[in-house]
């Protein structure tokens, strides 16, 4: 296991290709919620969460820069695509790193941040910090 996916695996972080454990259901509670918010949300699964939020989501974007740093060097093919409040798509640079990335997002007002290479995907809501790395389901 590497080091991210021990990262992951500690923060209760579930892969994707992972099935979900089942929500208990709490009829009283779910009622609050539904007078709450005005509709019924799921209750939420203790660690059955796939995504990271805060300094965890930004050590996955680091990793991910690196993981498409190594298959370019490699000869493979390695990518990123933000997308854009409009819905076009654009190029990242990747090779300036996190920080400039994060700057372009920020720029460009990005909705998400897509990276990938031979076999895995990472993807990023820039505004809210949250991000999943994981491998591409085979």
């Amino acid at each position: 296991m590497d080091e991210f996916a021990r990262l992951m695996s500690m923060q209760g972080v579930r892969p994707l290709d992972s099935p979900k454990a089942k929500a208990r259901k709490d009829p009283e509670a779910t009622g609050a919620m539904i007078s709450q918010k005005g509709s019924a949300t799921p209750d939420p699964v203790p660690d059955g969460h796939a995504w990271v939020v805060g300094p965890i989501a930004r050590d996955a974007l680091d990793t991910a820069l690196e993981r498409v740093a190594a298959e370019t060097r490699d000869g493979r093919l390695g990518w990123a695509t933000g997308i854009r409040q409009d819905g076009k798509a654009i190029t990242l640079p990747v090779s300036s790193g996190a920080t400039a990335l994060l700057g372009t997002a920020d720029r460009q007002s990005l909705r998400l941040m897509v990276l990938g290479g031979d076999g895995w995907t990472f993807v990023m809501h820039p505004l809210m910090g949250v991000a999943t790395l994981d491998e591409d389901p085979s």
